[in-house]
């Protein structure tokens, strides 16, 4: 285990490696209902997270659709 440097949303943040996308969206308590990420600026799918592991230096991008009106 090695603690990398991940940017999340334009936030840095230290995580211990290795972390996959889903980890990261259970430690910072995110409903993956709705969500999309981008892992350095390319869309991964949703069945991809559990095996899409973090890098150090990686920019991570969560969007959360909102419902309104």
């Amino acid at each position: 285990m090695t603690p990398i440097k991940v940017n999340v949303n334009n936030q840095p943040m230290n995580v211990i490696s290795p972390i996959s996308l889903s980890e990261l969206i259970a430690l910072k308590q995110l409903n993956d209902d709705g969500t999309a990420i981008a892992r350095n600026a390319a869309i991964v799918s949703k069945k991809e997270w559990p095996t899409t592991y973090l890098k150090d230096n990686d920019t991570v991008d969560i969007f959360t659709l909102v419902a309104g009106g």
